[in-house]
């Protein structure tokens, strides 16, 4: 038994250092992740291709474009032949702007299967996503990686990395990588550089889906004067065509309309026609004063012009209130969302959004949806927050069940409760913490990964990290610490890389070990998340 348990855990060592090194191999020595008489690995699940964006894939035409799309993946992009050789691209999904995530390319000797280009899939404009595939011969080819820094506008990534791959032959032919280089781009005069390009992406929090006509448009914005209207410096619009957030947007300015005591500022709004549906509520600096080129904005929806179907012949009519004596604020707004009983934190079948306008409870509504949207097998029920200048003050503790057999429900009466208050961030802690051992991770409806490794930060500040390791991928999970003491630390959660968060994460530790791993309410993006370890 100890002989064992001996040899699974130094499995599980070669099986975490591996998941480790995959993060950043093109700046280490290469180890080879091909082996030989492997098989073609299966897609990452929860990739979703629709509208336009399924224009880009490509028919498979072979025996070995087939292996590729057997295993889950979407082919895209050309077959490079040479000889018995062959390199496929397949991806898992895309972003808001059909860009592949999660995409690989994989290597064939005739029809056998030889090796993956990447370690493990990577994401379009982010460090280690490739481009260009040069097949030199059917034993060589070469392959070109893009490298961002932070300071790196999404556009444009300071460096590439360029991997030589040989494909050894015999009776078990595999992959193998064998050089890297990694070089800064020059700018050849056909592009822009980073140093006039401001970038980032676009996204909200609120669960729903956009019109398909509807149009994002991001500004740069000179905000120095309080006194006098902002100056827009350049501007991107895009056609959304029925693609939903994150969006990615890149625009170039006018350097000589920058000036360094300014400040710029990014913008965005979201409309459908002439309603505006999202439009930015913080200020998000940009350019000069040592703020970055590259931003992450967040568009909140708008009072009253909300995402609602304007043409949903259902309607649900009623009121939201309260028990407390308390006032709402000037700046507030009530929003309610219609749900399936079986999924409440799931995507809502319609939501409302009522600007009190100076009213106090209880507080009117009316609420349409597409009665084709209502399976009448299923139930169905409400749920209501109350907003003051954009603070969640009251929401609803249970979902009020409501009955959808006719187009129209009169007279429901919603009663919020007052929103717990968040926990008080602690700073002034640092710790480092980290173990190898096993565990589960479930996200949603996918089967439950295998966890071989948990690691944790804490900064000074209060900012804490959890990554959750299995074998071919981490997850990570960022937030607040909110309480510590000898061995035990909670995490409150807000984010997991671009993703939506939210819930805790409690860790039990001794030193700098980690003993334990549990989760409670844990959320991503909008999916019921358990960890156990």
């Amino acid at each position: 038994m100890t002989k064992l348990f001996t040899s699974l855990f130094a499995l599980l060592i070669v099986f975490a250092g591996s998941a480790a090194a995959q993060t950043s191999w093109l700046d280490r020595p290469l180890n080879n992740w091909n082996r030989a008489n492997a098989s073609v690995p299966a897609a990452p699940r929860g990739g979703l291709i629709e509208g336009i964006c399924r224009e880009q894939i490509r028919t498979p035409e072979s025996l070995v474009d087939r292996a590729v799309t057997q295993r889950g993946w979407s082919l895209y992009g050309p077959a490079y032949v040479f000889g018995s050789t062959t390199v496929v691209t397949g991806m898992a999904g895309v972003d808001g702007m059909c860009r592949p995530t999660q995409y690989n390319g994989f290597v064939f000797v005739g029809t056998r299967f030889v090796g993956t280009l990447a370690p493990q899939p990577v994401d379009a404009r982010t460090d280690g996503s490739f481009g260009s595939i040069f097949l030199n011969s059917r034993n060589s080819l070469m392959v070109e990686f893009a490298r961002y820094t932070s300071n790196d506008a999404l556009c444009c990534p300071s460096q590439t990395s360029l991997v030589t791959y040989s494909i050894s032959v015999g009776t078990a032919p595999i992959l193998k990588a064998d050089d890297v280089s990694t070089s800064q781009v020059c700018n050849d005069g056909q592009m822009q550089t980073m140093d006039n390009v401001v970038s980032g992406t676009v996204t909200y929090r609120s669960r729903m889906a956009l019109p398909p006509n509807a149009v994002l448009t991001v500004r740069l914005v000179d905000v120095s004067r309080a006194d006098a209207p902002s100056v827009t410096i350049a501007e991107q619009r895009l056609d959304t065509a029925g693609r939903q957030v994150p969006f990615n947007w890149d625009m170039a300015y006018d350097r000589s309309k920058i000036v360094e005591r300014n400040r710029y500022s990014i913008q965005a709004e979201i409309r459908d026609g002439g309603r505006l549906l999202f439009i930015t509520d913080t200020n998000y600096p940009v350019i000069t004063q040592g703020n970055p080129r590259v931003v992450d904005v967040e568009v909140v929806p708008v009072g009253g012009g909300v995402i609602q179907p304007t043409q949903g012949s259902g309607i649900i009519r009623g009121t939201v209130s309260y028990m407390q004596r308390i006032a709402i604020g000037p700046d507030s707004e009530v929003r309610v969302k219609l749900v399936d009983s079986a999924d409440p934190n799931g995507r809502p079948v319609s939501e409302v959004s009522v600007p009190t306008n100076g009213r106090q409870v209880p507080i009117p509504f009316e609420l349409r949806y597409e009665p084709r949207d209502i399976n009448r097998q299923r139930n169905y029920e409400l749920h209501a927050e109350i907003y003051t200048n954009g603070v969640l003050r009251f929401r609803s503790e249970t979902g009020e069940r409501v009955q959808l057999r006719n187009n129209v429900t009169q007279g429901v009466s919603l009663i919020v409760q007052m929103a717990r208050e968040e926990p008080q961030v602690i700073t002034g802690r640092t710790l480092n913490l980290s173990a190898i051992g096993t565990g589960s991770i479930k996200i949603g409806d996918r089967n439950p990964g295998f966890v071989i490794r948990v690691t944790s930060t804490v900064a000074s500040d209060g900012t804490a990290n959890v990554g959750i390791s299995t074998i071919s991928s981490t997850t990570p999970f960022r937030g607040k610490l909110v309480y510590i003491d000898e061995n035990t630390l909670r995490i409150l959660v807000d984010s997991s890389g671009n993703a939506d968060a939210s819930g805790e994460i409690e860790i039990r530790f001794q030193g700098t070990r980690i003993t334990s791993v549990s989760s409670k309410d844990l959320m991503l993006d909008g999916q019921a998340t358990t960890v156990s370890f």
